[in-house]
């Protein structure tokens, strides 16, 4: 069955990175210029089918779906079995994975995944129950950065955090309570991030199934984050301790 992709940066991002999974992109002919132009020149090269069409009403797009005047159908998403994932971050050098524990806002997951992909992780763990998977709103929030990461759905968090551990993985889970804070943490070799749902945070199993919970300092009158800025938050540090050392190591020029 066809899923749909709509907006013109997440349809850019599908056709730079999976086009085979296109089945065909439906782009309004009004004012056709600019980037979604673009669209249409990259999907042409690629041999895409394309329809431009002056009544732009593509079928099964909501209403309230804000397209851009570009909708593309494609393949259903296939998700990564865990041990495929594992198989994928072989060739990767200290990997960065972000496991989700019962996200359900499909803005938060979008959004954390842009994150992820922005900021150098190379995997995503979602659940399978109860929890958001990758769904067409999703894929807009994540402008399509969702098109670029090794996405893996699993039915049990705590089994997919033990396997990575297995793996060399330390997994550090996000607790406004936890008496250590993020900045303080050394994040470098494999590491797994563990972002908890909007309203509940780390189900007590996956909180002791974590290496480590990590606490993100807050200097306002707000006692928390939401999920998605916590775990963009955590990513960064991530990104930035790790560009840090790199440039430390660098030689400088002759």
């Amino acid at each position: 069955m066809a899923e749909l992709v709509w907006g013109i940066n997440p349809v850019l991002e599908l056709l730079r990175s999976r086009p085979e999974k296109i089945e065909e992109i439906w782009i309004a002919a009004q004012g056709l210029r600019g980037r979604r132009a673009r669209v249409l020149e990259m999907a042409r090269k690629l041999e895409v089918p394309v329809r431009v069409v002056r009544r732009f009403t593509p079928p099964k797009v909501p209403r309230e779906a804000q397209t851009q005047g570009v909708v593309a159908y494609i393949r259903e998403f296939s998700y990564l079995d865990l041990e495929s994932l594992l198989e994928r971050l072989g060739s990767e050098k200290d990997p960065v994975v972000l496991l989700l524990d019962e996200l359900t806002d499909p803005q938060n997951v979008g959004s954390l995944l842009r994150s992820a992909e922005a900021l150098g992780a190379q995997g995503v763990v979602l659940l399978r129950h109860r929890a958001c998977g990758v769904t067409p709103t999703v894929i807009k929030a994540s402008a399509g950065a969702v098109f670029h990461l090794a996405v893996a759905r699993v039915t049990n968090l705590r089994q997919a955090i033990s396997r990575l551990q297995e793996e060399g993985f330390r997994i550090l889970g996000l607790a406004a309570e936890a008496p250590r804070a993020l900045f303080e943490a050394d994040l470098s070799g494999p590491v797994g991030l563990v972002v908890g749902s909007e309203g509940q945070g780390l189900r007590r199993g996956v909180r002791q199934a974590c290496d480590e919970l990590l606490a993100i300092p807050l200097a306002g009158r707000v006692e928390s984050l939401n999920a998605a800025v916590a775990g963009a938050i955590a990513l960064y540090e991530v990104f930035r301790q790790r560009r840090v050392r790199a440039l430390s190591h660098r030689k400088p020029s002759p």
